[in-house]
């Protein structure tokens, strides 16, 4: 579910609108937790909202037991009717039910809390317009060089690549169908697409081979637009999540800022940054083995390490270290959240000036000032700076798109 959908989905649910189907997909989407930054956004946006004129106790009252009903009704069709339900599904029920409940409580204090929100207070010399989070957009370069502004261009069939139908999905997603009724005489020969993630931008590409790939702002990844029978080779810049189509004797690799990774079939997530001290790549599921490369030559590897699930690399230089990983953190761009972990205030900064696209000068020592917290990328700059700002150990000057940190 896209983040349009989910935020209309959300609206009706506020309203006392929803279908029992619709209602079931909210659940299922909160469950999986999939987009729970944008779910926090749109509460605390409705907790924000300030009550009609002619709101009074009753009203809320009855507002609050058609909620408790609707709670009680889903929490019934999760329950299992009878012994022989396979356990996977009572499970899958439970977690349903269990985001129900949060999900209802989230609702119906916003029904019996929420008062006139009081004016919020502002970052030194804010901009006329505030600095609205990012979004779903990119551009697609293709073989022979022409540039497709994904974001203006509407769903459906955009180009035909080698044999290889691509698509524009709603909701920011790419994907590269085999063409049904190839054209007679085209070469079969691979062709390479590229498709970049300016700041302020995200988007989703599932590969030829099945294999889904989320880019984060400021990333690209080069891919051929049909894999040969060898191998699958990709190029990444940036930051990338990946999910990959295990496919036997035919790996996965990804080349990304000196750093080589390879695998069969797993998910796992890649922050390639040129312009941050490490490489860390962090596995959920599977198996990759990941090696540096020596100089340019991708042929040359040293150090190769083998990550297992939780485990986390950092490449620095020639030299790959392993640990346990903090999955959450390491995903929690990919679900709609920055998620700070003792993190060197500049580390903050760039992820911030990446999604909001803007840039950041510092005024005075930074040195020892770091943060830990985690807030919905879905808020506007404003808010996320206030947050940082609780702390006390630094403050902020918005002057048009340029964040001064002092």
């Amino acid at each position: 579910m896209n983040h349009q959908e989910l935020s209309e989905l959300f609206e009706k649910l506020v309203k006392n609108q929803c279908s029992e189907e619709e209602a079931e997909r909210i659940v299922e989407v909160l469950a999986d937790g999939s987009n729970e930054g944008l779910l926090q956004a749109l509460i605390k946006h409705e907790l924000k909202r300030p009550l009609p004129d002619n709101a009074d106790d009753q009203a809320n009252e009855r507002l609050k037991n058609k909620l408790d009903l609707r709670l009680e009704q889903i929490l019934r069709a999760a329950a299992p009717a009878q012994k022989t339900i396979p356990a996977r599904t009572w499970n899958r029920r439970a977690r349903y039910a269990a985001a129900a409940v949060l999900l209802s409580l989230s609702v119906a204090t916003w029904l019996l809390v929420r008062k006139p929100a009081p004016s919020p207070a502002v970052v030194a010399k804010p901009v006329t317009q505030p600095i609205i989070a990012g979004s779903n957009k990119a551009i697609l370069t293709l073989n022979d060089g022409r540039k497709i502004d994904l974001d203006e261009t509407s769903p459906g069939d955009i180009a035909t690549q080698s044999n290889t139908v691509v698509k524009k999905l709603a909701g920011g997603v790419l994907v590269y169908d085999k063409d049904t009724k190839p054209q007679q005489g085209k070469s079969a020969l691979p062709e390479f697409n590229t498709v970049t993630i300016p700041k302020g931008g995200q988007y989703q590409v599932v590969l030829p081979d099945g294999s889904k790939v989320w880019l984060n702002a400021a990333s690209s990844l080069k891919y051929p637009t049909q894999f040969n029978s060898s191998e699958r080779l990709v190029e990444l810049t940036g930051e990338g999540y990946f999910e990959i189509a295990g496919i036997p004797r035919q790996p996965f690799i990804v080349i990304s800022n000196h750093q080589r990774i390879e695998v069969l079939g797993t998910m796992f997530n890649i922050n390639a940054y040129v312009e941050e001290a490490a490489v860390k790549t962090t596995l959920l599921n599977g198996a990759v083995r990941v090696s540096a490369i020596a100089g340019n030559s991708p042929g040359q590897l040293i150090s190769p390490r083998t990550l297992l699930p939780g485990q986390q690399s950092e490449l620095s230089g020639e030299e790959i270290k392993i640990s346990e990983g903090n999955i959450e953190a390491a995903l929690a761009w990919k679900n709609g959240k920055f998620q700070f972990e003792h993190e060197d205030i500049r580390v903050v900064m760039r992820k911030i000036a990446r999604w909001y696209d803007v840039e950041v000068d510092y005024d005075g020592n930074m040195k020892g000032k770091v943060f830990s917290g985690t807030i919905s990328k879905y808020e506007s700059l404003n808010e996320v700076l206030k947050m940082l700002q609780l702390t006390e150990t630094v403050s902020f000057t918005i002057k048009g798109r340029k964040i001064i940190v002092s």
